[in-house]
């Protein structure tokens, strides 16, 4: 495994940290402390998909700076089955979030990855970006009958998931980082004192950053937690 790079942890760090506030003002709206306008306005909606792509970018990233992508993908996807029982015990059913989304793509990298990377690299960035919207508009504005192509990105009516993040289109998301981690890698490889590479991101962004997923896991249920009480309380 390739050195940690600090602003790397940080950026995921940072990530994780405005996952929390995020997730305790979404527990406000749950308990009716903040409004549906608020949590659902576009300013919400701008930073709730900042976290997310974070997220993404620094998954896919990450692919060049770990021993197996199956294995991290089979541990993210264990850890996103916990959240979909967790999400329907307090109603706010998840189907196919972003841990659900993150483990299909490391896992699919696992797979495939090495035909990705057959892309020629001045290329790729610019393909995996238009994919990427191109397919977002394409899903978005497609409903079909069936029920059962939702993780694709094919939602049906009545579909509903407080966190939806499917294979079409953040797989090029997920591939745009990855294209990232290579160039990285080749940094590496031809300058290791960068600055890039060099540069340390204060401990407060790197330690959640090198923490994600158990953070991820327990941060919810310690907030939702703490609202109940409170919402009895007050």
């Amino acid at each position: 495994m390739s050195k940690r790079i600090s602003l790397l942890d940080g950026w995921r760090g940072l990530a994780c940290l405005l996952m929390i506030v995020y997730h305790l003002l979404f527990d406000f709206y749950m308990f009716g402390w903040v409004g549906r306008s608020f949590i659902f306005g576009t300013p919400m909606v701008i930073f709730e998909r900042f976290i997310a792509y974070s997220y993404i970018l620094c998954a896919g990233i990450s692919a060049h700076y770990t021993h197996s992508n199956l294995r991290r993908g089979l541990i993210t996807a264990g850890a996103g089955v916990l959240v979909i029982i967790a999400s329907f015990i307090v109603d706010a059913p998840i189907l196919f979030g972003v841990l659900q989304f993150l483990s299909a793509a490391m896992i699919l990298y696992a797979l495939i990855g090495r035909w990705t990377e057959k892309v020629p690299e001045k290329i790729a960035p610019f393909l995996w970006l238009g994919l990427f919207i191109l397919t977002k508009l394409w899903t978005e504005n497609t409903l079909v009958q069936v029920k059962w192509l939702f993780w694709l990105g094919f939602k049906y009516s009545g579909f509903v998931s407080y966190d939806y993040f499917p294979i079409l289109p953040y797989i090029f998301l997920f591939l745009l980082g990855a294209w990232l981690g290579r160039q990285l890698k080749k940094l590496q490889e031809r300058s290791p004192d960068s600055p890039l590479l060099t540069a340390q991101a204060p401990r407060v962004l790197t330690w959640p950053g090198r923490h994600s997923l158990w953070i991820y896991l327990l941060h919810q249920p310690i907030l939702y937690g703490a609202c109940f009480v409170a919402y009895f309380l007050l």
